[in-house]
């Protein structure tokens, strides 16, 4: 396993050379996961604690944000993983701009506290990087563009109830603030929605629709909105089209009126069957 490890190590440091000790250990992660499962092709070697490795790979328009003030506001690819078991999992999200400079990473840990057929309730943490270019002054008194990192930490609480398989009511409660140096900013997000899968409209092809209303807070400023996630897909099929839109109603943040994208996304799902103990 240390041996693993250290090959890789090197590989995400020749790779991504230009990248600090944190982005490295964050790469590295990442390759461990999908090594160590090896996309679910050899369950033999799959730990009896895992039950599932599934994500989304998007190729976006319009990097948007939860946050609107953290959209990226350009082109963008975002990978949204999920390792686990049943009620503890790993679900980082890495987002890049499609000329490759990252925009934000957010290793969400999330545990389901109540797990019944109509009720459930989770609750999550993580810590995240948010990457923008800054102007400095290097030791020549020029001006010389460079990457600065903002780090986060939030929580999260999150109940649903299901009317049925397709159909649910959902609320989030969230709330972070920023570490380092950097002024203190703490951020509240309140939303109340629903959502709606695996909606016919032919045989072959299904929509899912999830509206929202949320409440943003931003230090003192705040701010009310309404959004909505749309994804048309093909019944078996990998790959979908999807978009997000979101409508300021009424907001003190300084944020667009209308934000939108279209997404062309490719999802994965595998599931693991846990190894009965062999009888001694």
């Amino acid at each position: 396993m240390l041996s693993s490890l250290h090959v890789e190590y090197k590989f995400a440091k020749i790779a991504f050379p230009n990248m600090n000790f944190c982005l490295k250990m964050t790469v590295l992660a990442m390759i461990l996961i999908l090594t160590t499962l090896n996309f679910g092709h050899c369950q033999d070697d799959v730990p009896d604690n895992l039950t599932h490795f599934r994500g989304n790979i998007s190729i976006t328009n319009n990097g948007l944000s939860l946050i609107p003030a953290f959209s990226l506001n350009r082109p963008a690819a975002i990978f949204e993983l999920s390792v686990g078991g049943e009620r503890l999992s790993f679900d980082p999200e890495m987002r890049f701009a499609l000329d490759g400079q990252p925009w934000s990473f957010i290793l969400w840990w999330r545990y389901k506290l109540i797990k019944s057929d109509k009720f459930k309730l989770h609750v999550g943490a993580h810590p995240a990087y948010i990457f923008e270019n800054i102007m400095v002054e290097d030791d020549n008194g020029n001006m010389v563009e460079t990457m600065k990192t903002n780090r986060f930490f939030a929580g999260e609480i999150s109940p649903s109830y299901n009317f049925n398989e397709n159909n649910k009511v959902t609320f989030l409660y969230l709330q972070g603030r920023s570490l380092g140096s950097g002024p203190l900013a703490i951020n509240q997000f309140v939303a109340l929605g629903t959502s709606h899968t695996n909606l016919s409209i032919t045989k072959k092809f299904f929509l899912n629709a999830k509206p929202q209303l949320f409440y943003l807070k931003m230090n003192e400023k705040d701010g009310y909105f309404a959004s909505g996630s749309f994804l048309i897909g093909k019944k078996d099929f990998p790959i979908s089209l999807g978009t997000i839109i979101s409508k300021k109603i009424i907001s003190e943040i300084e944020v667009d009126n209308w934000i939108w994208n279209i997404s062309l996304v490719y999802s994965f799902n595998n599931e693991f069957v846990k190894r009965s103990n062999p009888i001694l």
